[in-house]
């Protein structure tokens, strides 16, 4: 497939390269601070990751205390809750919104002692019922999709205890790695600070190597390439993967190559936001799926349309669109599908998020990002319509 359309966007030019590069070779201690706008002063941490285990950290909970975080949400994270000594604890999410659902948080917060609140896809939390039922433990958003997502006015990452972000190949500002923590309380952003400082340094060929990775994979994941050898590299890489059980979790400080491109890149986040929402508007205006298999954005929220799911029925119904879309040039996403199997095998799962557990089944993303062209939009629309007239006729030929 020469010309296969990405999942997702990953950003890297030559230009970023070269800066990227000189900055290695340099290998200073540059202006390690970092401003994120709505919100104020971040600390940068190496991944969004290491933020995790440092808002752990900086809320000083007894060791071993049970984090209550949704079972629909990167392994990753539950990998991170382990690494600062904690325990992950399930709690299940809302089918329209993907996030941690208030109702099973009330059922289960007595035998918690902090939430991460996960703002998935860039939609938004019910963080005000979050906090009622949460009986003043505290909560700590993941924003690591919603960068920008807002809930009446207020942007997320400011309502919770404290708050951490990704900037990850892929995410919105696409950067390598790169994170950042956040609160409006000034004493655990200071222990942040401490913990993030004690965290090792970067050294040149850390740095080099992570600059030609970056570069590397973003060319392989970008048109032509991605159809030619990026999609069979990851797809082989894929199957051969570890679960999030042995992801590693590097604990130092950012790198001088992201926090550089984080800081070129946020002036323009309001442009991509912009951007993915026009297309979100699109598919909702142009997909004639049934309104219940769209996400729509709920009143008072402002989504920033991160990534665009979409909800089938069946594993069946969702596979076969995937594998349609794939023979039309276009990639997707099954996120998290496998998200049962590893919580289960590695952390402790023992049943109780029966919404989560079908969503990992039946949920799949399609291409979405700013840089998309109206014809790439368009045709994945198409693309869409087609395969799901099909997918009806299919099942009333069945019943029949």
């Amino acid at each position: 497939m020469i010309d296969l359309l990405p999942r997702d966007h990953w950003e890297h030019n030559f230009t970023d390269f070269l800066e990227s590069l000189a900055l290695a070779l340099i290998s200073r201690k540059g202006d390690n601070t970092l401003t994120i706008p709505e919100l104020g002063k971040c600390i940068p941490v190496r991944s969004g990751r290491a933020g995790i285990v440092a808002a752990i950290q900086a809320l000083d909970l007894p060791p071993g205390a049970r984090i209550g975080v949704p079972l629909y949400c990167c392994p990753v994270v539950f990998k991170a809750i382990t690494v600062a000594g904690c325990t992950p604890c399930f709690v299940d999410v809302e089918p329209d919104t993907f996030c941690m659902a208030p109702g099973d948080l009330s059922s289960k917060i007595s035998q918690l002692h902090a939430v991460i609140a996960v703002h998935m896809f860039g939609n938004m939390c019910d963080i005000p019922e979050l906090k009622t039922v949460s009986q003043g433990k505290p909560i700590i958003e993941d924003c690591a999709q919603a960068l920008g997502s807002k809930l009446d006015g207020q942007p997320a990452g400011s309502f919770g205890d404290i708050s951490f972000f990704s900037f990850r190949s892929g995410k919105y500002l696409s950067v390598g790695e790169g994170g950042a923590l956040f609160s409006r309380n000034i004493e655990i952003l200071s222990r942040v600070g401490e913990i993030v400082a004690r965290m090792n340094r970067p050294g040149r060929t850390d740095e080099i190597m992570h600059v030609a990775k970056t570069a590397i994979k973003s060319v392989l994941r970008n048109r032509p390439v991605y159809g030619i050898l990026g999609y069979p590299l990851w797809s082989f890489a894929s199957k051969k993967r570890n679960s999030a059980e042995n992801t590693h979790v590097a604990l130092s400080q950012v790198l001088n190559a992201d926090l550089n491109l984080t800081k070129k890149r946020l002036p323009r986040l309001n442009e991509y936001i912009e951007g993915h929402r026009s297309n979100a508007q699109f598919y909702s205006r142009a997909i004639a799926l049934p309104p219940g298999m769209l996400c729509t954005e709920k009143p008072g929220a402002f989504y920033n349309r991160y990534l665009y799911p979409l909800t089938f029925a069946s594993v069946k119904e969702r596979d076969g669109m995937a594998a349609y879309l794939l023979g039309q040039g276009i990639d997707t996403m099954k996120y998290i599908d496998d998200v049962l199997q590893t919580a289960t095998d590695n952390f402790g799962y023992t049943g109780g998020c029966p919404v989560a557990e079908g969503l990992s089944k039946r949920v799949l993303i399609i291409p979405n990002y700013y840089s998309l062209n109206k014809q790439d939009i368009q045709h994945v629309a198409h693309c869409l319509n087609d395969s799901w007239a099909e997918i009806n006729k299919s099942n009333q030929e069945s019943s029949l």
